[in-house]
């Protein structure tokens, strides 16, 4: 992709990022999500343009992206879901340590551990 063209895709981003901003009514924090989603896009976007992303390993970029979207995911449940504060300090403490399990199972460290099998194997 040439450089203008990268430039006019950028500035037609941004402009239809403000339209929305601007004259769509709707929630700020909506808003807020709307924005952080296209910026997350289009960062992701620029990086595989210029190639970064193709050096990256395919199982770091997936962990990286999911510890993205469990993080989204948590911080909309403790936003917008109206929840006794202890409830979400437990909810947010299993989340964790679910997460860190997950990233001790994925870079091997668990490996020794025995898989539970739920049902018939």
């Amino acid at each position: 992709m040439d450089l203008i063209s990268l430039v006019i895709t950028l500035i037609v981003i941004g402009v239809l990022l403000w339209l929305v901003n601007r004259y769509i009514p709707m929630e700020g924090r909506i808003k807020q999500i709307l924005n952080a989603v296209v910026i997350i896009a289009v960062v992701l976007w620029l990086l595989n343009v210029f190639g970064v992303l193709s050096a990256v390993p395919r199982e770091l970029l997936s962990i990286v992206i999911g510890i993205i979207v469990v993080g989204i995911l948590l911080w909309l449940v403790n936003s917008y879901i109206p929840m006794e504060s202890r409830m979400k300090q437990i909810l947010n403490i299993v989340v964790i340590i679910a997460v860190v399990l997950w990233l001790l199972s994925a870079f091997g460290i668990l490996s020794g551990i025995p898989r539970i099998h739920v049902g018939s194997p």
